[in-house]
């Protein structure tokens, strides 16, 4: 549901100058033939040994907490939602980035 919300905003996540993606505990293969199925059209990354959820305090065994991070231009921590809406995930994160006045790419620039 939370991937599926995700490529579903793509439209309006794209429209910010930002880059964003999905991150997973689960092996690359299986990330690569989960983001196949769901025709992902954004990046799904493996964190198979853990170590960025726990960097991030997000790690619950060998899983992951579903969170989303914001990270501005100086790669400080803008924003974290501990609580996502797995259903409207995409629509949350447009309306974050809003908050946060995250510049908009020039109407052409979206468009790629």
């Amino acid at each position: 549901m939370q991937c599926k919300s995700l490529r579903e905003s793509g439209n309006d996540l794209k429209k910010f100058d930002v880059a964003y993606f999905g991150a997973s505990c689960d092996p690359l293969a299986k990330n690569k033939q989960f983001a196949e199925k769901l025709e992902l059209d954004y990046p799904l990354l493996s964190d198979t040994d853990s170590k960025v959820a726990a960097a991030y305090g997000i790690q619950r065994g060998t899983r992951s907490k579903r969170v989303a991070i914001f990270v501005d231009v100086d790669g400080k921590i803008a924003h974290i939602e501990s609580k996502v809406n797995l259903r409207a995930h995409g629509k949350q994160m447009v309306e974050q980035l809003e908050k946060l006045d995250v510049p908009k790419k020039p109407a052409d620039a979206s468009e790629k």
